[in-house]
C-alpha cells in the first residue's frame, strides 16, 4: 500500500497529484489542464473579493464580510500554490520512506513501521472526515439558505465584485455556482494539507521509534551496526529538514492569518448581539484553531520524541561495547540535543507552546482594541 495513500487519493481529486498510471503525454497534459482549471476557480473567487474590498466595501459591517471570506480564499489559494510547486518533492520524500535505511528489514521494524502507517491513515481519515463533515454540512447549510432567503433579491453568500449582474436568475445560478464549487474546494484542499503535513510528521516520528528498536538490537559488528544507526539518525534530521522546507512558507501564512482572524472575529463578537452571523464565526474561529492546534501537536510530538534519542542509546547494552562504539553513541547523544522542530519562516516554531503564545497574542490584541474601541 503506498504512503498516505488516502491523502493521495484526495489530492488526486483535487488536481494536486496525478494518478502515477498517467504517464503518457495526453493524459499528463488532460491532467494538468484540470489542476489549472481548479486553481483558476479559486483564484476568480479570490480577484472578486480583492476587488469588492477595494471598490465597493464601504463600512466596518461589509468589510467584515469581505474578509470573513477572503482569509479562506487566501489560505487555500498559498497551499494550492505549495502542493503544486512541491508536488515532485513530495514524490521524492514518499519514496525516501521506502528506501534504506527508512525501510524496515525485520519483521519487528515492519510491525513498527505497519502501526505507523495504520495510525497515519487513521488519522488523515479522521481529520479530513471530521473538517469536511463539519465545514461541508456548514457549507451545505450556508448556501441552501442563501438560495432560499437571497436568491429573490440576488444576494450572493459572499460578497465579491462581478463583472456581470449577478441579480438576473442567469447572473445569479453562475455567481451561486461558482461560490458553492469554491466553497468545496477551499474546504477539501484544506483538509488534504493538512493531512498531508501531519502524515508526514506521523512518519517522522515512526523513524525514531524505529531506530530506537535498531539500538536495543545491536548484533553482529557493532561498529557497522552503530554507524548504520548514527547515518540513519542524521537522515531522518535532513528528512525532517526537507518536510520543514516545504511546508514553512505556508506554515507561517496560516499562523498569520489565524492570528489576524481570532483578534478580527473576537472583536466582530463583543460588537454585536449574538446571531447567525456570529454562529459563523464561532464555527470559523474553531476550524481555524483547529488547523493550528493539529500542526502544533504533531510538531511537538516530534520535537519531544527527537530529544528521546539519548534514552534510547542508554537502553542498548551500551556497556559491552568498545570504546570506538562508544564515540559513535557519544556522536549521537551531541546531536540529539538538538531537537527536531519545525518552523514557519524560522520565526514561529510548530508546537504546543507557540499554539498557547498564539492564543494570548490573539487575546491581548483583542484587550487592546477593546480599550480603544
Amino acid at each position: 500500500m503506498r504512503v498516505l495513500e488516502y491523502v493521495f487519493n484526495v489530492l488526486t481529486i483535487l488536481g494536486y497529484s496525478r494518478p502515477p498510471s498517467w504517464t503518457s503525454p495526453f493524459k499528463k497534459f488532460l491532467y494538468n489542464v484540470y489542476t489549472t482549471s481548479v486553481f483558476a476557480v479559486i483564484q476568480a473567487l479570490l480577484v472578486s473579493e480583492v476587488l469588492d474590498l477595494v471598490l465597493v466595501v464601504d463600512n466596518q459591517d461589509d468589510f467584515a464580510d469581505n474578509v470573513y471570506m477572503m482569509t479562506v480564499i487566501l489560505i487555500t489559494s498559498f497551499k494550492m500554490s505549495g502542493l503544486m510547486r512541491m508536488r515532485a518533492n513530495i514524490d521524492m520524500l514518499i519514496d525516501t520512506l521506502n528506501e534504506k535505511p527508512f525501510c524496515p528489514v525485520n519483521a519487528e521494524e515492519l510491525n513498527i513501521r505497519t502501526k505507523f502507517d495504520n495510525m497515519a491513515a487513521i488519522a488523515c481519515r479522521q481529520k479530513t472526515k471530521a473538517y469536511l463533515s463539519m465545514v461541508e454540512g456548514w457549507v451545505v447549510w450556508a448556501h441552501t439558505m442563501s438560495l432560499i432567503v437571497d436568491s429573490p433579491t440576488g444576494k450572493l453568500l459572499y460578497r465579491a465584485w462581478l463583472p456581470f449582474d449577478h441579480t438576473t436568475p442567469l447572473g445569479y445560478s453562475v455567481a451561486s455556482i461558482h461560490q458553492i464549487a469554491c466553497s468545496i474546494i477551499a474546504t477539501a484542499t484544506n483538509a488534504a494539507y493538512d493531512s498531508l503535513f501531519s502524515g508526514l510528521l506521523i512518519h517522522v516520528y515512526s523513524q525514531f521509534e524505529i531506530l530506537g528498536h535498531r539500538l536495543r538490537n545491536i548484533h553482529g559488528d557493532e561498529n557497522d551496526s552503530l554507524k548504520l544507526c548514527a547515518r540513519h539518525h542524521d537522515l531522518i534530521y535532513k528528512f525532517a529538514g526537507i518536510v520543514n522546507k516545504e511546508f514553512k512558507s505556508v506554515m507561517f501564512m496560516q499562523v498569520l492569518m489565524s492570528t489576524f482572524t481570532l483578534c478580527f472575529d473576537l472583536y466582530q463578537l463583543t460588537m454585536h448581539e449574538f446571531s447567525s452571523g456570529s454562529a459563523d464565526m464561532v464555527l470559523y474561529v474553531s476550524c481555524t484553531l483547529m488547523q493550528i492546534y493539529y500542526y502544533c501537536w504533531h510538531g511537538n510530538e516530534v520535537k519531544l520524541k527527537s530529544l528521546q534519542v539519548t534514552d534510547m542509546i542508554f537502553e542498548s547494552d551500551w556497556t559491552r561495547f568498545s570504546n570506538s562504539a562508544k564515540k559513535i553513541l557519544l556522536v549521537m547523544m551531541n546531536r540529539a540535543t538538538v531537537p527536531i522542530e519545525f518552523t514557519s519562516l524560522y520565526l514561529v516554531t510548530i508546537n504546543l507552546e507557540s499554539f498557547k503564545a498564539l492564543v494570548k497574542t490573539s487575546y491581548s490584541v483583542f484587550n487592546l482594541l477593546q480599550q480603544t474601541k
